[in-house]
């Protein structure tokens, strides 16, 4: 749905790679493919159906043997090749476990005028796509910078090590020919055999800054899975995200309808209790409707019973008594909120 809404109608070309699938990626591909006419000004898909489902010595979806780098760090540069011989002003490598829920985040990526830009994408946890630090043998370190931009209490675009996932490189500017992701490229490349940690090296090499952005909510990022981790681990992190991108009071991510079929429904039930509420402020609409949402999500079953109101207290012959008021200096340990002098006097008097 993200890149329809970020489309310039028949204005940017799209590449699309995808192979070694082992569930429903190349159907829902094929699909949405077949409904993109007049989107784009041209599309370049290659879909090599499966089996194989994976690369001979990998052992399970998130195997990451040399091989795969290998292939990937193939598929990324050819993109970027591809991208030069076109003379395109702009490349944007868009991961497939990237959800863009921005729909001005091109516009304004291009509008910092940066030669690699990221917009920074969380995750229901802490992992993101960039990184504050880096070791001497170029692996991952965490910093005391990372969280305050992780969290956006610092607001703005933050010169990193590395960012991935979702890139956009300005090929007008000639620095942007030393990017690569191959480490053959490199001369004397001592890093590791990975197609991320190589582009960052090789930004650094020609003097290209990497920048990470979080002036807006762009989007969110899946975790990637441990080595021995199944596909249904990767269903359950997906529904995590969904209720973490309803938590920042974000809509839910949009489904295009054409595709609608493949997202799965939770039956809902009441998790073995007899009953579930959910008490909630009927002048609170907004929470009331998130909450609903999560319930969807999560396959809970739940009635909705409308909260007493404190500030709209309804008699019975129908008038309206005054707000109850605070008792000053007394505090709910769960709320942070402060106890009514009703409720003191209903406990202790």
């Amino acid at each position: 749905m993200a890149l329809y809404l970020l489309a310039k109608k028949k204005q940017e070309p799209a590449r699309i790679r995808s192979d070694h699938n082992e569930d429903k990626t190349l159907e829902i591909l094929k699909k949405w493919l077949s409904s993109l006419d007049g989107y784009y000004h041209s599309i370049n898909a290659e879909l090599l159906s499966s089996p194989p489902e994976r690369l001979k010595d990998e052992t399970g979806p998130a195997n990451w043997p040399s091989s795969r780098f290998t292939h990937i760090m193939q598929l990324r540069e050819e993109a970027l090749m591809s991208a030069r011989q076109a003379w395109a002003d702009y490349i944007w490598f868009v991961d497939c476990d990237v959800f863009i829920t921005n729909n001005q985040t091109l516009k304004i990526l291009m509008a910092k005028e940066r030669t690699v830009v990221a917009p920074m994408l969380k995750s229901d946890g802490m992992y993101a796509n960039f990184w504050c630090g880096m070791t001497e043998e170029y692996y991952y370190h965490r910093t005391d910078d990372y969280k305050p931009i992780l969290n956006r209490e610092q607001v703005g675009c933050f010169h990193v090590p590395m960012v991935h996932s979702s890139v956009l490189v300005d090929l007008r500017r000639f620095a942007s020919e030393g990017l690569t992701f191959v480490p053959s490229n490199i001369p004397d490349y001592k890093g590791p055999h990975d197609d991320i940690i190589t582009f960052a090296l090789s930004a650094n090499r020609s003097g290209i800054p990497l920048y990470v952005c979080n002036d807006q909510v762009y989007g969110f990022v899946m975790v990637p899975l441990e080595q021995s981790d199944t596909l249904q681990h990767d269903y359950a992190q997906l529904t995590n995200l969904k209720l973490e991108v309803l938590a920042v009071e974000n809509p839910p991510l949009p489904v295009n309808e054409l595709l609608s079929k493949y997202v799965r429904d939770h039956r809902p039930d009441t998790m073995g209790f007899n009953a579930i509420f959910m008490i909630n402020l009927e002048r609170r609409p907004e929470r009331r409707q998130r909450m609903l949402q999560c319930f969807r999500e999560l396959g809970i079953q739940a009635f909705t019973v409308n909260a007493f109101d404190g500030r709209l207290r309804q008699l019975g012959d129908g008038t309206t008594k005054p707000p109850l008021k605070l008792l000053a200096g007394y505090g709910l340990a769960l709320a942070h909120g402060t106890a009514l002098f009703s409720e003191l006097q209903v406990t202790h008097g």
